[in-house]
């Protein structure tokens, strides 16, 4: 990539949501994945906080999460999984033309729809949330204890995005031929970090816990079968912290926990097509574990 070439990070929110206010097929598949967040992240979690449903919340903190301290600097990389899909459907409407671009702005709404619809099958069953800092000195921080009652942990959503975004543009990429290899490579570059960052923070932020990565990575390999695989989710699990100030010896633990964890959903769903199971199950166990027994009967 020439030095004069544009990082994604340049690329501007704007140009794509020029296209969803003035291309019908854009905007009216934006408009079911709001939808869809509107219902199944908001609205189900605040009918839960004003007690209009009843489903079971399970706390899902595991101790290997103190070893990574409370880092409120960290809130601005967290907010910005949204921006960081935007970029790169911005960058192919500037590179390819609006008509060339559509097909992956189209295909990935479809993919991130069915990324929220697929995690609420687990919401809709059991809850989860973890000790969340009330913290209040940061705008930002604000903003999320107000809009987030923070009772969607298993399966992080904002692990799941990052993946996605990851893997979908990676696929994508091989077919667009306007872009040079030298591009798609620093672009490919810019998005794995980028997710690694971001995906870091749920836990520099306490937003969630070590046990809720696992499971989104877990549901990739379904949702984007056959592309994210495990080899993938091993590698992105192997990939966080590295340049972080947790001691080697601490980021061992908490990867091999997530390994272990990641391994036993592969194990448990070998002999079937269905992902949620092995995520219930292991949720009833923990809630076992954990003197939740209460909850975990409450899991069907």
């Amino acid at each position: 990539m020439k030095k004069t070439e544009k990082k994604l990070a340049d690329y501007k929110d704007s140009t794509l949501l020029s296209m969803v206010f003035t291309d019908i097929d854009v905007f009216f598949a934006t408009v079911s994945f709001i939808k869809t967040v509107l219902i199944h992240f908001f609205l189900a979690q605040f009918a839960r906080k004003l007690g209009l449903t009843k489903t079971p919340i399970a706390k899902v903190d595991n101790d290997l999460d103190k070893k990574i301290p409370f880092t409120p600097s960290k809130v601005g990389t967290y907010l910005d999984f949204t921006s960081f899909w935007f970029r790169p459907l911005s960058m192919l409407i500037k590179k390819l033309g609006r008509k060339k671009a559509k097909p992956y702005i189209l295909k990935f709404l479809h993919k991130i729809n069915l990324a929220y619809s697929s995690a609420a099958k687990v919401y809709e069953t059991c809850m989860s949330t973890t000790d969340r800092p009330r913290y209040h000195k940061m705008f930002y921080f604000r903003v999320i204890h107000i809009f987030d009652p923070h009772y969607l942990c298993v399966p992080s959503l904002h692990i799941t995005v990052v993946a996605l975004a990851w893997n979908f543009y990676r696929e994508a990429f091989k077919g667009i031929p306007e872009l040079t290899e030298e591009e798609k490579k620093l672009y490919l570059e810019e998005i794995y970090e980028g997710s690694i960052k971001i995906a870091e923070t749920v836990l520099y932020i306490k937003q969630h816990s070590v046990n809720c990565i696992p499971a989104a990575l877990y549901m990739m390999t379904f949702i984007m079968k056959p592309y994210f695989t495990a080899n993938d989710a091993i590698q992105f699990l192997h990939d966080m912290f590295l340049d972080s100030d947790i001691s080697p010896e601490d980021q061992k633990q908490m990867k091999d926990y997530m390994y272990f964890i990641f391994e036993r959903f592969l194990l448990a769903g070998v002999t079937g097509d269905n992902w949620i199971e092995p995520i219930k199950a292991w949720l009833k166990e923990y809630c076992i574990a954990s003197n939740q027994a209460h909850i975990a009967e409450k899991i069907k």
